[in-house]
C-alpha cells in the first residue's frame, strides 16, 4: 500500500536538478561531533528552527511550533534564548537568560524591577517574548504579552530606541495571528510599512516569517504565506544573513509542496541545501530530508534513496534522535520501492525499535510489513500478538496519521485471521479518519482504504464490488504520488477478480498493463512472478472457454422458456413500478412533514442554547465583578488601617496594624488574581505565591539580608483552599523575618509546595534562624501568628507540624480539592 510521508503532507496544511547530484555526492564537510550549544547563537536558532518545523510537521501540525521549539530545545540541549532575544543583539544578556529555560518568568521579572534604561527595556521585550513563545494557552497569555510588549513600545520611544520598538511590536503580532485575530495582520502589515520608511530591513525580513510562520494555515492564507517566505528569503539574501535565507527558504519549500508545485519545491529546498553547505553548517539532514520527501512525492526512484541515506548518515553523527526513527522508515521504505525486501525489512525492525524508544505510535506504520511478511510465513496470530504488545509500550494515537496507521495495522492482522468482522470495525475508523482529511488536504490514504475494502470484499466473495474498489487506486486523485509496488498488487487484485468472474476480457486489459509495468521496472524477481501469472491465466482461459460454451448450451434451452415468461414479466414488472412509485410518494410526503417538525424543534432548541449562553456569560461576569469590587473593599481596608497607623505611637498596636494588611493583601491579591483570570474559580499558586513573597519582602527594610527560595510545583487550586494557604505562608514568613534573624542576621526562608501522595499537598515553610528557645512548650506558646496558622489548617482540614531544628520548620498537610496541575 502506499504510505511514503503521508503526514507530512497532513501536517503542511497544519503549518535546479543538476545542482541535486552536485550536493548529494559532495555531501557536508567532515565534521567531528560537538555539543550544539558550543555554536554560534545564528547556527543555534536555524538548528531549532529546523528541528521544530521537522517536529510540527512529522506530527501534522497538532504540535504547535512553540511546543515543537521547546521539545527541540530540550532534545538538543539547545537554550531557546537564541530564538527569543532574536534582534535584541546584547551578548550580556544571555549570562541572565537562566529562568528561560527553567521556565521561571518570576526571576526574569524581580531583574526587570532592578533594571533601568536600555537594560530594562531589553528585559521588557524578552519577557514579552518568553510567554509570547511560550506553548499553549495564547488566549491566557496574550495579557502577559500585552503588558510588557506594550510597555516595552512605549519606553522604546522614550529612549528613542526605535529599532528595539519595532522588535517588540513584531513579538506582539505573532501571539494575535497565532489567534486567528485580525489585529495580528494589521500589526504586521503596519509594522513592515515602519521597517520600510526606516530602512530596518532585518526587522522586515522577520517580520515577514513571522507573519509567514504563525498565520494559521488555511487555503485562503497558503498563498501570502507563501510569499511572505519568498520576500524573507529575499531580504536575508541582500543582508548576507545566510541562516535566515535558509530558514525561509525551508519554509517557503514546504508552502509551496502543498500547492503541488513540485519541482518548484525541489529547486527552493535544494537551493537551500546549497546555502547551508556553503557556510559549512553541519546539521544538513533536515535540508536532505525535505529533498527527500520530495523527489519521493515526483514519483522518482534513486534520489529520494540517495538523499534518505545521506539525512541518516548525518543525523547519526551529529547525535540528532529527534527523527531517527521517522527516517529509518523512509529508508525502508525505499528500499521496498526498489525491491530490496530483506534489507527493507531490517531496517523496519531498526525504526520499529527506535520508535518504541521514543514511545512513538508511528510504529504502527511500520508494523504493517512486518505483519504481512509474518503473516505470508503463517504466523498471522503472532503478527497480531506481536502489535498488541508494542501497542502497550507506545503512547496511544493521537494525529490522525497515527491513528488510521493504528487501525490499518490491526484491520490487517485481523485479514489475515479472516475474522472479517473486527477487519471492517477498524476500516470503518480508517474511512472515517480519511473523511476528515480529505477536508483539508484532499485524498490521500484514500487508496489505503479502498485497497482494504477490496480485499475483505474478496474474502466475502463479493467480486464485482471488490473490482470497483480497486480500479479506484488508479482513478481517485492524490496527494501523494502512486509507487509501482502499489500498482502492482491493485492489477494482482483485479486479475484475480477477473479470474474468480470469468470476464476475459477484463482479464487481458489488466494482464497488459500488469506486464507493462513489470517491464518498466527492470526487475528479475518481478518478471518472474509475470510469467507464472501469465501460465496461471491460460489455464484459467481455457477454462472460462469450456465454461462459456456449456454457458451458451443452457441459454439456447432456457431461451424457449424465457420468450413465454417474458410477457407475464414486464406485466408484473409494470404493476410492481406502479405500486412501489405510489409509497414512495406516501413516504416522501411523510418525510417531508417529519422534516418540518424537527426543523422547528431544532430551531427552539437553538434559542434555549444561546439563552443558556447568556446566562452562563452573565454569571461569569457578575462573579468577576464581585471579585474585583471585594478586591477593591480590601484596598480600602488596607488604605484605611494604613492612614491610621500614621496617628500611632505605640509600637506593638502599630505592629499589629502592618501585619493586619499583610493578612488583608494575601486575600486581596487572591480576589485580584480570580478578577484577572479566566479562570474563576481556581488560583495559580506559583505566580499568587512569588507575588505574595515579593509583597511581604517589600514590606519590610531588610534588603537582600533575607532571601526566599520557593519551589512550589506548578497547579492550579480552588479558591477556599487558596486564601488559608495564603494566609498561611504569610504568617509563616512574616514570623520568621520577625523573629528568626534577630541583630541584623543573614538567613534564608524557604517555601515549599509539591504532592505528597495522589491528592495529598504538603507546604513547608522553613528558616535557618535561630529557631525557638530550648525546653520551650510550643503547645503553651502564647502566639498569635501560630494560632492563626493552626485554626487555618483546620479550616484546610489539615495537619499541622512544627519543628524546632536548626531553626523553625512549619509543615501543613491536606488534601487538594478540584487541583489542577499545570504542565
Amino acid at each position: 500500500m502506499s504510505r511514503i510521508l503521508p503526514f507530512i503532507v497532513f501536517s503542511l496544511l497544519m503549518a535546479v536538478e543538476g545542482q541535486a547530484q552536485t550536493s548529494a555526492q559532495n555531501g557536508t564537510p567532515q565534521y567531528a561531533y560537538y555539543p550544539p550549544s558550543r555554536d554560534k547563537q545564528s547556527w543555534q536558532r536555524l538548528n531549532l528552527l529546523l528541528s521544530s518545523t521537522f517536529i510540527n510537521v512529522v506530527h501534522e501540525g497538532q504540535v504547535d511550533l512553540d511546543t515543537s521549539l521547546l521539545l527541540a530545545s530540550r532534545s538538543l540541549g539547545l537554550s531557546r534564548f537564541s530564538m527569543l532575544a532574536e534582534g535584541i543583539n546584547d551578548p550580556g544578556l544571555f549570562e541572565q537568560s537562566g529562568w528561560i529555560d527553567r521556565r521561571d518568568p518570576g526571576y526574569g521579572i524581580r531583574l526587570l524591577s532592578k533594571a533601568t534604561g536600555r537594560k530594562r527595556l531589553e528585559l521588557l521585550i524578552l519577557l514579552g517574548a518568553y510567554y509570547a513563545f511560550e506553548p499553549g494557552g495564547y488566549q491566557q497569555k496574550r495579557d502577559s504579552v500585552d503588558y510588557f510588549l506594550t510597555r516595552a513600545i512605549q519606553e522604546s520611544k522614550l529612549l528613542k530606541e526605535e529599532r528595539l520598538g519595532r522588535q517588540a511590536l513584531c513579538l506582539q503580532g505573532k501571539i494575535y495571528v497565532q489567534l486567528n485575530d485580525s489585529r495580528g495582520d494589521s500589526i504586521f502589515t503596519h509594522l513592515i510599512n515602519q521597517c520600510g520608511e526606516a530602512g530596518d530591513k532585518e526587522t522586515e525580513a522577520r517580520a515577514l516569517v513571522y507573519r509567514s510562520r504563525y498565520t494559521p494555515p488555511m487555503a485562503a492564507t497558503i498563498q501570502k504565506k507563501t510569499e511572505d517566505s519568498q520576500r524573507a528569503a529575499d531580504i536575508y539574501h541582500s543582508l548576507g544573513n545566510t541562516e535566515g535565507e535558509i530558514n525561509a527558504l525551508t519554509d517557503a519549500g514546504y508552502l509551496i509542496t502543498i500547492t503541488g508545485q513540485l519541482q518548484s519545491a525541489k529547486e527552493v529546498f535544494l537551493k537551500a541545501l546549497n546555502l547551508a553547505e556553503s557556510i559549512h553548517f553541519p546539521y544538513t539532514h533536515y535540508n536532505f530530508q525535505t529533498l527527500s520527501m520530495i523527489t519521493t512525492f515526483q514519483g522518482k526512484f534513486g534520489e529520494p534513496l540517495r538523499y534518505t541515506l545521506q539525512m541518516i548518515k548525518i543525523a547519526e553523527n551529529c547525535r540528532d534522535s529527534i527523527g531517527w526513527g521517522y527516517l529509518y522508515s523512509n529508508l525502508a521504505l525505499m528500499l521496498k520501492s526498489e525491491g530490496r525486501i530483506q534489507e527493507s525489512l531490517d531496517i523496519t525492525q531498526k525504526a520499529i525499535k527506535r520508535f518504541i524508544i521514543d514511545r512513538n505510535p508511528t510504529v504502527y506504520n511500520m508494523l504493517i510489513d512486518v505483519n504481512n511478511k509474518m503473516a505470508e510465513e503463517g504466523r498471522a496470530k503472532e503478527a497480531l500478538e506481536l502489535t498488541l504488545e508494542i501497542s502497550k509500550k507506545v503512547n496511544p494515537p493521537a494525529t490522525f496519521s497515527d491513528q488510521f496507521v493504528y487501525h490499518d495495522a490491526f484491520a490487517n492482522c485481523y485479514l489475515h485471521l479472516n475474522q472479517l468482522g473486527l477487519a471492517e470495525m477498524h476500516l470503518r475508523k480508517m474511512d472515517s479518519l480519511e473523511t476528515l482529511a480529505e477536508k483539508i488536504t484532499g485524498p490521500l490514504r484514500r487508496s489505503e482504504v479502498n485497497e482494504l475494502t477490496g480485499l475483505i470484499l474478496m474474502k466475502r466473495g463479493q467480486y464485482l464490488k471488490a473490482r470497483s474498489y480497486f480500479e479506484k487506486h488508479f482513478t481517485v486523485p492524490s496527494m501523494v504520488t502512486r509507487n509501482l509496488p502499489g500498482d502492482l498488487n491493485a492489477y494482482r487484485s483485479l486479475l484475480t477478480i477477473d479470474s474468480a468472474l470469468g470476464d476475459n476480457v477484463r482479464t487481458i486489459a489488466h494482464y497488459k498493463k500488469y506486464t507493462a509495468l513489470l517491464d518498466s521496472s527492470f526487475k528479475v524477481t518481478k518478471i518472474r512472478q509475470a510469467e507464472e501469472l501469465q501460465v496461471m491465466y491460460q489455464m484459467q482461459e481455457k477454462e472460462s472457454q469450456i465454461a462459456l460454451l456449456t454457458q451458451q448450451a443452457n441459454i439456447e434451452k432456457a431461451n424457449s422458456k424465457q420468450a413465454a415468461l417474458q410477457k407475464n414479466v414486464t406485466i408484473a414488472g409494470i404493476i410492481a413500478v406502479m405500486v412501489i412509485a405510489g409509497l414512495l410518494y406516501r413516504q416522501n410526503r411523510l418525510k417531508q412533514r417529519n422534516n418540518e417538525v424537527i426543523t422547528r424543534k431544532n430551531k427552539q432548541l437553538q434559542e434555549l442554547l444561546d439563552v443558556q449562553a447568556q446566562l452562563i456569560k452573565d454569571k461569569e461576569w457578575l462573579l468577576k465583578e464581585i471579585h474585583h469590587r471585594v478586591k477593591n473593599n480590601l484596598q480600602i481596608v488596607m488604605s484605611l488601617l494604613n492612614s491610621q497607623s500614621v496617628y500611632i505611637n505605640n509600637d506593638a498596636a502599630l505592629t499589629a496594624i502592618h501585619d493586619s494588611e499583610r493578612r488583608v493583601h494575601a486575600m486581596a491579591l487572591i480576589h485580584q488574581k480570580l478578577y484577572q483570570s479566566e479562570n474563576i474559580s481556581q488560583i495559580a499558586m506559583v505566580e499568587y505565591i512569588d507575588e505574595l513573597v515579593s509583597y511581604v519582602h517589600d514590606s519590610f527594610d531588610i534588603g537582600n539580608r533575607v532571601v526566599f527560595e520557593q519551589f512550589i510545583e506548578p497547579m492550579n487550586l480552588d479558591v477556599s483552599q487558596a486564601i488559608p494557604l495564603g494566609l498561611i505562608i504569610n504568617e509563616g514568613i512574616v514570623n520568621a523575618i520577625k523573629y528568626a534573624f534577630p541583630n541584623e542576621r543573614k538567613g534564608i526562608i524557604t517555601i515549599n509546595l509539591h504532592n505528597d501522595g495522589p491528592g495529598y499537598l504538603l507546604l513547608e515553610i522553613s528558616d535557618n534562624g535561630i529557631g525557638l528557645p530550648p525546653g520551650l512548650n510550643i503547645k503553651q506558646l502564647n502566639s498569635l501568628g501560630l494560632d492563626m496558622i493552626q485554626g487555618l489548617t483546620k479550616q484546610l482540614n489539615g495537619k499541622f507540624y512544627i519543628e524546632n531544628n536548626n531553626g523553625l520548620h512549619i509543615k501543613v498537610g491536606f488534601v487538594a480539592l478540584n487541583r489542577e496541575l499545570v504542565s
